[in-house]
């Protein structure tokens, strides 16, 4: 029976260790809004708690007293709801909105800014026109971020004479806000399926932003499969134009958040975490081109250099070619 009890209070010790732990980034992120004067309140609420198992005992009354106090604190933190309704980053002000008739897929607000900085841009929300019937192709864009494990992936549908469309699932972000690793595990950020010109998406981190590296790969796809997943995408920038959902970096990213869309499979995999590494995952299922070795194709399918120089005019066009003529000078 001592046992038993040892192995119960164990567990609810290192439960409620835990949770304490998760709750000192709740408290100064989601209480107190990441303010400096926000660390004496974490400073107080480690302290207590340390007290507490010091000096109260016996040790199950600490333990019960904390369960409550953190049972509180989450059935509050659970209660906070994500809203439109904030002061957003400018390159986040504007939701998109799809409009379906029949074959045509109206999107309004595509993004398409003009940078001289991540800050200081010229804004352009444009209303493009698609046709379902017109879908060619698809590329996916890989975003490295240069440590092995983080990285950001794009889709790059190409509709033919419609044009291409860039489809990138972000943290939605505040005015001043960065993006943070540590500030996604809390209700700080809402999720935002962005339509932007791909030249756009590409420039904003390949040109303007630091230590992002970018990899261009055609995904090897039936037409039929593109128009469900370009559909998917579409009705979930309507949902989320009603209904705001928050941003997690394990469950709600821009990965998961992919695997989640109602054509999709649940991939279970640490590379949708890890997503540096998800192009290796691709090729590996023979989504890639599977005619080079992976090395020599993600040598070949770096986009820097290329884009970063290339004319504003056909920019997609022109990445493409030069893309191309690399694999047949290599």
């Amino acid at each position: 029976m001592g046992l038993i009890l040892g192995i119960i209070t164990g567990a609810l010790l290192l439960a409620c260790a835990l949770v304490a732990v998760w709750m000192v980034g709740a408290i100064y992120y989601d209480v107190c809004d990441g303010a400096k004067w926000g660390r004496w309140v974490l400073l107080a609420w480690a302290v207590g708690v340390i007290a507490m198992f010091v000096v109260w005992r016996p040790l199950w009354q600490p333990i019960v007293a904390l369960l409550g106090a953190e049972s509180l604190f989450l059935a509050w933190w659970y209660r906070q709801k994500p809203s439109h309704d904030r002061d957003w980053d400018p390159s986040a002000a504007v939701l998109p909105r799809a409009v379906i008739a029949g074959d045509a897929v109206t999107i309004e607000n595509v993004r398409n800014l003009e940078y001289r900085s991540l800050d200081d841009f010229t804004p352009h929300w444009e209303n493009r026109t698609y046709h379902l019937s017109n879908i060619k192709g698809v590329d996916v864009i890989f975003f490295d971020w240069g440590d092995g494990l983080r990285g950001h992936p794009a889709l790059v549908f190409d509709i033919g004479r419609d044009g291409r469309i860039c489809m990138s699932i972000e943290a939605r972000i505040t005015k001043g806000q960065k993006y943070s690793v540590l500030r996604s595990l809390y209700r700080q950020q809402e999720l935002i399926f962005v339509a932007a010109d791909e030249r756009d998406v590409i420039l904003r981190r390949t040109k303007f932003s630091e230590r992002q590296w970018a990899y261009l790969y055609h995904l090897n796809s039936s037409v039929e499969e593109l128009k469900r997943v370009f559909l998917d995408y579409v009705n979930m920038i309507n949902q989320l134009y009603k209904s705001p959902r928050w941003y997690h970096v394990l469950f709600t990213n821009c990965t998961t958040s992919f695997y989640k869309l109602p054509s999709r499979q649940v991939r279970w995999d640490w590379r949708v975490i890890a997503n540096a590494r998800l192009d290796r995952a691709l090729y590996k299922d023979g989504r890639l081109d599977r005619t080079l070795p992976f090395k020599e194709l993600r040598r070949l399918a770096y986009l820097n250099d290329i884009a970063n120089t290339a004319p504003a005019a056909g920019f997609g066009d022109h990445i493409r070619r030069e893309l191309e003529r690399r694999r047949h000078e290599r």
